[in-house]
């Protein structure tokens, strides 16, 4: 098997990093807010650092295991690196900063060109062989920095921020090259992100990490339709309440900490401490109250309106803040409205989704969801 396995500990100036991940063969995505600790286990897998206690096992091998007092240097550990900024040689031509890795392994110059020149052609590189780095768009950077870290055939691939440096078509244009190649390839890789967008592209299998632990994992879907952190829901914009389910005689309700009582599926639910969060497209905005609403109301002012080619995402400030999600043609319906303008919020009780909180980080709440999803 080709399943990378850690479990580790390593002290950082504001929390203990404490992780125990899986990552199978194919893509696993990582996000998480700056300072969570992503870059600081990038740098525990390819042994720049090394763990207060753990163990890191590659396909069956020991990586590292304080236990045992292993610890594999970098370049014995066959890790291929894509790096924020690059790191290419700005004096060096493209086959050459492909070639690096091949050189710093010893392969005789001939099996270094063989495998170099099949790399280039792979990436649609070849015609650029002979250029200067220094003469190529950021696109093709970034392809020679893949090709670079694949040449050597790594048996885990790590990709910090890939398209963070990019324009738009350009990172498109990366994503689809690295799903096409990844596809290919039989071993895990770890892409770390900030874009929302890289995340909705490669959406399988989605790791989040928060203050040094993980804090959710699973699809885009599941991160969509069930953040379990504040994070997570505004990563997805996605409207997260806080707040605590009340056994009443009448039976359950949702108290938001700003005093707002909600309905919501509570099948497997306890009463305490506990979440719920609505996807803005399944919030309405009225002027006045239509007849027949549903029963959870909302009123507050319009603080800002965000416009995109066809959508207008919307932030309400009440009793809390909520944000709807409507179409151009609605906007115009209501009117246009500018900031301080009073609105209700309406939206139905299956399409809100509660979870108790658990003080464990990491551990999966219970759910219960309505049938609704994104149109």
């Amino acid at each position: 098997m080709a399943d990378l396995h850690l479990e580790l500990s390593y002290p950082l100036r504001r929390f203990d990093l404490q992780m125990t991940l899986t990552v199978p063969r194919g893509l696993t995505v990582l996000i998480g807010p700056n300072g969570s600790g992503k870059t600081t286990l990038l740098k525990l897998l390819t042994g720049q650092l090394t763990p207060a206690a753990g163990r890191i096992e590659l396909g069956g091998e020991v990586l590292c295991d304080t236990a045992r007092r292993c610890h594999l240097p970098l370049q014995d550990r066959r890790i291929g690196m894509v790096f924020q900024d690059l790191a290419l040689f700005p004096h060096l031509a493209v086959q050459e900063n492909v070639a690096f890795g091949l050189r710093a392994q010893g392969l005789p110059a001939q099996q270094r060109m063989v495998r170099v020149a099949a790399m280039l052609e792979r990436l649609e590189l070849n015609d650029l062989a002979a250029a200067p780095v220094t003469a190529l768009s950021g696109g093709q950077r970034q392809r020679v920095a893949l090709a670079r870290a694949l040449v050597v055939a790594p048996r885990l691939l790590l990709l910090d921020e890939p398209t963070s440096a990019l324009d738009q078509a350009g990172r498109w244009e990366l994503r689809r090259w690295l799903a096409e190649l990844l596809a290919e390839l039989e071993i895990p890789s770890i892409l770390v992100t900030h874009d929302v967008a890289d995340v909705a592209y490669f959406r399988k299998r989605i790791a989040v990490m928060e203050g040094g632990k993980l804090s959710q994992q699973g699809s885009y879907y599941q991160l969509l339709h069930a953040p379990a952190t504040p994070f997570v829901a505004n990563f997805a914009g996605v409207n997260f309440l806080v707040g605590e389910v009340r056994q009443e005689a009448s039976g359950k309700r949702f108290r938001t900490a700003g005093g707002l009582d909600l309905w919501a599926p509570f099948e497997g639910i306890e009463a305490g401490a506990a979440c719920l969060t609505i996807a803005p497209w399944e919030v309405a905005l009225y002027r006045q109250l239509p007849w027949g609403s549903p029963r959870n109301i909302m009123q507050g002012c319009l603080q800002e309106a965000i416009r995109t080619a066809e959508r207008v995402r919307v932030t309400l400030l009440g009793r809390e803040k909520l944000v709807a999600e409507l179409s151009r043609e609605g906007f115009g319906e209501l009117g246009n409205p500018e900031p301080g303008t009073p609105l209700y919020a309406v939206f139905k009780a299956r399409e809100t989704r509660v979870m108790n909180v658990r003080a464990s980080a990491g551990e999966a709440p219970p759910l219960a969801t309505g049938t609704g999803g994104p149109s």
